[in-house]
């Protein structure tokens, strides 16, 4: 009687699991869960979690602790899991593969000599990461049928049309899936060239930001355009030199500049032009006004080598640019010790602990024009 059970459950696909070693087609599905940050296209956020049945392409949010898992199920015809069934994973660049980007060598050479070091320890450690890391739960299937992939962030987002991405290839059999994890922060915007309206730029490599803090940034150059009885020679605009890639991430020489919400700005002079800290034409009273005005937006650091008032960091290489940021502690995706401090001055960290979307998103004040006291006085 059991044989003849166990007969039929075969004949009906009853059966307990499928063992690779038969024959049978196989079919091959997949469920991608990601924890983590998550954008909106308008450059909002939250912390949560996706499900996505046989994604082909997903982004992960440059900041380390968003950890996706990519389960791969393996059934026979029946729906029946295959048991036992190897499954090969691999792994490469599929954007943004020049050296420079995805090589140890080539990334540390785009900082500076002092810290070039510290790059290649944090690569080496695995806490700053040019390709997105992968572990494999097992090489075969398990009693389900499945395997998972869990895929760690990873930072080379890029400034290129698309953003930095790995190509992940699943094998079993004659069958085979792909999934392209991208890296970007999506929703930043570009930064026109806009002088006639009171903001321009210079210098740039990365020229995007998060839109509120353009939106802030634009709002303030009008009101520096309109401001009248400004001294001869000052200049009627204001000049953005440093800010953020086209999808975010690792921004070389920079160790912030990664989300959109920190901006380089040129200080005031009386000369279009460079100007730094020392020179002639440098106007600390008009310096000091743009200052009050970036603290009125919601600046939450200044850094600057003068000692004005706002200013929340003197630093002496910081001379011909005001660095400032709209984030929460805006740290980098590496830990260290307490006492390792980059070029700037700044810890290392690694976020992978915290989820306050204002450590990357910036809050940013929209004010009126008639909020700005432009006081040029002497």
């Amino acid at each position: 009687m059991k044989a003849r059970i166990a007969l039929l459950s075969v004949a009906l696909g009853l059966c307990s699991p499928t063992f690779a070693h038969t024959f049978n087609p196989l079919t091959f599905t997949s469920q991608f869960y990601y924890d983590g940050l998550i954008m909106t296209p308008d450059g909002k956020g939250y912390f949560g979690q996706q499900w996505v049945e046989n994604a082909t392409e997903v982004t992960l949010f440059p900041k380390n602790g968003n950890t996706a898992l990519w389960t791969l199920t393996l059934t026979n015809a029946q729906g029946q899991p295959i048991v036992g069934e190897p499954v090969e994973i691999s792994a490469a660049p599929l954007t943004l593969t020049a050296p420079q980007w995805r090589e140890p060598s080539g990334m540390a050479a785009r900082f500076s000599s002092s810290v070039r070091t510290k790059v290649l320890t944090r690569i080496e450690q695995g806490l700053f990461r040019l390709k997105a890391p992968f572990e494999i739960s097992s090489p075969v299937t398990d009693a389900r049928g499945q395997i998972s992939v869990s895929i760690d962030n990873f930072h080379s987002c890029g400034n290129d049309s698309v953003p930095g991405s790995d190509q992940f290839v699943a094998r079993a059999g004659t069958q085979q899936l792909t999934l392209t994890v991208k890296c970007a922060v999506t929703g930043l915007v570009a930064i026109p060239d806009t002088p006639s309206q009171g903001l321009t730029t210079a210098g740039l490599v990365g020229r995007h930001l998060h839109p509120d803090l353009l939106s802030a940034l634009q709002s303030l150059g009008r009101t520096w355009h309109a401001k009248p009885d400004k001294p001869a020679g000052m200049p009627d605009h204001l000049t953005i030199t440093g800010a953020t890639m086209r999808w975010g991430g690792i921004n070389p020489p920079h160790f912030t500049h990664k989300f959109g919400g920190t901006v380089d700005i040129r200080p005031i002079g009386t000369q279009a032009g460079p100007i730094s800290v020392g020179d002639a034409a440098y106007d600390r009273q008009a310096t000091q006004s743009l200052v009050d005005a970036l603290v009125q937006l919601g600046a939450t650091q200044i850094i600057f080598a003068d000692n004005l008032t706002g200013v929340t960091q003197v630093k002496a290489n910081h001379k011909n640019h005001l660095h400032v940021s709209f984030l929460s502690e805006p740290l980098e995706p590496w830990h260290s010790e307490a006492s390792d401090t980059d070029d700037e001055g700044l810890h290392w960290h690694h976020y992978d602990d915290i989820y306050d979307i204002r450590y990357f998103i910036p809050r940013v004040k929209q004010l009126s024009p008639k909020a700005f006291q432009f006081d040029l006085r002497q």
